[in-house]
């Protein structure tokens, strides 16, 4: 028997579907944010805000890492540009949503995470801590990342309940 959880952002719908329960401010939110990614994406430079989406396989051979990046780097972009146009449309209706779309739902929400954890700086010692303080200028941005964190918990949990 499927479990449910209730009164999340990611419900798991009697017949295996997932809703996803946010508000249309949210919504509209993430679609700008989508818009952002998607800039910085298209700009195909070596934007060190993407460091974290297209990282390093070879650290200590820098030829082979090039030649990696060379044969990966497309095929990356590409899988990210489609997580995004599926994530437009998940946003963009109420509908129930299949596991592939909340996986590749799933994808943009942590891609996005990635990048904002690079702009912030934010490393593995950053994430044990949760007390953001408010003085900081960067305490919206690192809201925004602990949401982000929150929610995609929340969707990797509804996965989870739908196997049980």
């Amino acid at each position: 028997m499927r479990r449910r959880k209730q009164s999340g952002p990611v419900d798991v719908a009697p017949d295996g579907m997932f809703v996803l329960n946010l508000a249309d401010d949210e919504r509209q939110s993430f679609n700008h944010f989508l818009d952002e990614l998607e800039s910085l994406l298209n700009e195909e430079t070596d934007d060190g805000r993407l460091r974290r989406l297209f990282p390093t396989a070879y650290h200590n051979d820098a030829l082979h890492d090039a030649e990696y990046q060379r044969l990966m780097r497309s095929e990356l972009l590409q899988s990210r540009r489609t997580a995004i146009d599926i994530s437009r449309r998940v946003l963009d209706s109420h509908d129930a949503l299949s596991e592939g779309d909340l996986m590749q739902f799933m994808q943009t929400i942590n891609s996005l995470r990635l990048v904002l954890g690079t702009m912030l700086d934010v490393s593995e010692d950053d994430e044990a801590q949760e007390i953001i303080n408010e003085e900081d200028p960067n305490a919206p941005q690192m809201h925004l990342y602990a949401y982000l964190g929150w929610l995609l918990e929340c969707v990797v949990d509804a996965l989870q309940n739908s196997l049980d």
